[in-house]
This record gives C-alpha cells, sequence and structure tokens, in this order.
C-alpha cells in the first residue's frame, strides 16, 4: 500500500487555518475534481463535505461517484471564489456583478454564511449608478431585503433615474416600481416618462415603433394599469395629451377628464383598460447628511473686492450623490463695529455654481441673498439638489457681485483635502486665490445617497 507524501512546508505552517489554505494552492492529497466552463479544478472532497451539505450529499451520499464532476451554471473565477471561502473563510468581492454571480452559488451550494456577505456587499454598494441593474437582475438572483432597499432608493430618486435611465429599465423592474405607492415625481412626470419608456422597449425587442405597438407594450405588461390617471388635474392630463409620447386614445381623454371633473364613475366602464386608482403617491423623505472638513489652522483672511470676486474649489466623490447645499464662512465684522456696538448682521450676496470639469456643463446656479451673522458659518441651499457623477471632478464657483466700493474680508481654515462618512468618500481641491495664501472657502455640504 502506497502513501502520499506531503510537501515538507506543508508541516512548517503555523496554524490549521494556514495548512488548509496551503491545500487550496498545492492541490496536495486532492481527491476531486470538477469541469467548470473547460476548466478543471481539483479539490478535498472532505474539506467541501464537512462545508456544504450540498457537496456532503454529492460525495457521502447513495449517489456518489468519482468521476469528474461537470458544473454548467457557474463561471469558473465564481466557482473557484467558492472554493477559496470553503478553505479560508474569507472572500474578496470586487463587484455587484460578481457578488450576484457568487450568491446564486452560495445559494445553490447551501453556503448561508457566504450569502449574507453577498448580499451585505450588495447593499453596501447599491448607489443611483447601479440601482437600475441591481433591480433587473432576474427573480431567481434576488432578494427581499435587497429589492426592498433598492426598491426604496429607486422611489427616492424616481425622477432622476427615469430621465437618466430609461432606456435600461426592465419591463419586471418598471412594474415592481410602479406598484410603489410612495416616488418622488408628480404622476403627470410619471406617466410621460412610461409612454417615453414604451418607445425603447420597442427597440429593445426589435418591434416596430408605432402607437399601436406601444400600447401593446404597456397593456401586454399591465403596465397602463398602474397609472394613477384620476389623480391628475385636468390641466396635467392636457399636457400629457399634447405632448409627443402621448398613447392615450381621444375617448379616454374625455373619459377621464370627466371623471376628474365631475368625479362621474360611471365613466370608469369607458377607461377600464388604464388604471382607475384615484389615490396619489406619497413622497418620500430623503435622508441628508452633513460633510464638514476639518479645520487644521486659521489662515490668513480672503479679501474680496472689485478686483477679486471669485472662489473656486473642487470636489470629487467615490459614489455618486446629490448635494442639496453648501457650508462657507460669512464676512469677518468690520472694527468698527466693535467701536460702536452696532448690528451683528448683513445682507450676503453671491451666486454659486456647480460644473462638471469633464464636460463643462453647469449643474446647478443658484443666487443667494440673505442677512446673515458676521464672523459664522451659514448653508447655502441650492435651488435643487444637484447631481454629482461618482469619480469625477466638479468645480464649485462662489462669485460676488463686481462693482463693489468696499472691500470684505472672510475668516477660512485650511482644511482636510478627504472625509470619509456615510459610505462615501469624498476629497476636496482649494484652488488658489489672488486675494489669499491659501485655505478653504468650502467648510462642507449636504448630501444624500
Amino acid at each position: 500500500m502506497g502513501y502520499l507524501k506531503a510537501d515538507q512546508s506543508t508541516y512548517n505552517q503555523t496554524s490549521l487555518y494556514d495548512r488548509v489554505k496551503k491545500l487550496l494552492v498545492s492541490y496536495e492529497w486532492s481527491d476531486c475534481s470538477f469541469s467548470v466552463a473547460g476548466t478543471k479544478i481539483k479539490a478535498h472532497k472532505l474539506i467541501l463535505g464537512i462545508s456544504s451539505p450540498v457537496f456532503e450529499a454529492m460525495f457521502y451520499g447513495p449517489l456518489s461517484s468519482n468521476e469528474d464532476i461537470l458544473i454548467t451554471d457557474i463561471q469558473a473565477d465564481i466557482f473557484q471564489l467558492i472554493l477559496n471561502y470553503i478553505y479560508t473563510d474569507t472572500v474578496e468581492i470586487n463587484t455587484i456583478d460578481q457578488a450576484f454571480e457568487l450568491l446564486y452559488a452560495s445559494r445553490k451550494y447551501m453556503l448561508e454564511h457566504l450569502t449574507e456577505m453577498c448580499i451585505a456587499y450588495i447593499e453596501a454598494n447599491i448607489s443611483v449608478d447601479n440601482v437600475v441593474e441591481v433591480l433587473n437582475y432576474p427573480e431567481y438572483m434576488q432578494d427581499k431585503q435587497l429589492i426592498t432597499f433598492s426598491l426604496k432608493l429607486f422611489c427616492q430618486h424616481a425622477h432622476y433615474l427615469l430621465q437618466e435611465k430609461k432606456n435600461m429599465i426592465t419591463y419586471s423592474c418598471l412594474k415592481t416600481f410602479l406598484e410603489s405607492d410612495q416616488m418622488n415625481i408628480s404622476e403627470k412626470d410619471l406617466i410621460i416618462h412610461i409612454f417615453e419608456w414604451s418607445t425603447h422597449c420597442c427597440k429593445q425587442n426589435n418591434i416596430l415603433d408605432t402607437f399601436e405597438n406601444r400600447r401593446d407594450v404597456l397593456k401586454q405588461y399591465g403596465l397602463l394599469q398602474l397609472l394613477r390617471f384620476l389623480t391628475l388635474t385636468v390641466k396635467e392630463l392636457e399636457e400629457i395629451v399634447s405632448d409627443r409620447s402621448n398613447l392615450l386614445l381621444p375617448y379616454e381623454f374625455e373619459a377621464i377628464k370627466k371623471v376628474i371633473k365631475s368625479s362621474n364613475m360611471d365613466e370608469k366602464e369607458i377607461i377600464g383598460s388604464i388604471g382607475l386608482t384615484d389615490l396619489p403617491r406619497n413622497l418620500l423623505k430623503l435622508q441628508w447628511h452633513l460633510c464638514y472638513r476639518s479645520p487644521i489652522r486659521s489662515m490668513p483672511p480672503i479679501v474680496i473686492d472689485s478686483n477679486n470676486y471669485i472662489i473656486h474649489s473642487r470636489i470629487k466623490v467615490n459614489k455618486s450623490i446629490f448635494i442639496n447645499s453648501l457650508c462657507v464662512p460669512t464676512r469677518m465684522a468690520p472694527a468698527v463695529h466693535f467701536r460702536n456696538n452696532t448690528a451683528k448682521v448683513y445682507s450676503e450676496q453671491m451666486s454659486v455654481s456647480v460644473e462638471c470639469e469633464s464636460d463643462n456643463s453647469d449643474c446647478k446656479v443658484t443666487n443667494f441673498s440673505k442677512t446673515v451673522e458676521y464672523d459664522s458659518m451659514i448653508d447655502i441651499e441650492l435651488t435643487e439638489p444637484c447631481f454629482i457623477k461618482k469619480d469625477e471632478w466638479y468645480k464649485i464657483t462662489f462669485m460676488w457681485p463686481r462693482n463693489r466700493l468696499h472691500t470684505y474680508s472672510y475668516v477660512v481654515e485650511f482644511r482636510h483635502r478627504h472625509y470619509t462618512g456615510h459610505k462615501v468618500s469624498f476629497e476636496f481641491d482649494d484652488l488658489s486665490f489672488s486675494a489669499g495664501n491659501g485655505g478653504s472657502f468650502l467648510g462642507g455640504l449636504k448630501f444624500c445617497l
């Protein structure tokens, strides 16, 4: 009887963890093999069997076999991650796509802890950048917890997502979304977006883009019945009908208008093929987070006059966000105020613009005019939330009226360039200012994911 002799290095490992990990790399004493997408992968029955009830039945059950095991529904790199987890109790996940594939595999082999790790990774990395892709995954790869989390994020930013990612949304994702009673978009805008989506759906399915086919798409998937036409005003209904994407028939328009005007429910029989719910959807409250940059030390004041009236700052973030307001300092109180004990407030006026440097597009411009206190910090609320794409530099410009008769000074701090919190990492860059020696005028901001 022969004996297998292991490499001496196997015995020199300092812990059981190291010794088992060595087997994963060296394949010593391997007694089973898998054929995965044309790749042969060796392993050890005992280690697999004690980790997964599926592998236990495969190797030690009544139908066990010594033949190579063919795996047809998992890619080789994902199967290798499964083995890495079984042998080392750790796994390195790099993308959401990878996490979903690994989630499917972990469920197949009943590795509950790995399933939890995949779900935690996906949830931690869902953002407006990929929430549509997450909701587009087929049901057998989904998780109730993930669907609930993703759907809420979609509904919170419905206006942006339907505007920017309409052509990526599948009918199943859209149906799940339309069944929601809460979303941050008006019903009028929602209906117009859904009508426009039908064109994209026809193109994706190689269907001729006609009025009849677009209506059939919405009716076939049950989407037309999920639109709440009876919550509209007559003016909103008329705006929908006048839009080039309109899919309402003339008799439907007239019947809906009569119901809206007179609450005559008899007309519902005429419009039975479309949404009849008269209960409006509710708005979702966004969760805003504060990002305040830590000051390091005081710097010489920034001086604003007729020659120096523009300050720039730059930001970049590792995950797409929406910015609601910017935090900046107010003026230094003139010395005469201390001598005469005059008012501690003044009228601040400036404009703020946020520009994406990659395409030089102005995201938002806000004119700020308000009575504020000297020597304090204020929040400048933007006209509407400004979307900041991940990994893109944005220039924030603060500009005062040019024709000024007086000179004003603002105390600034030299602040940290990095901030991490609420699953987001910011990088700041404060551009030099000719009337000052440094420091940051931008002290922080308010954002949501």
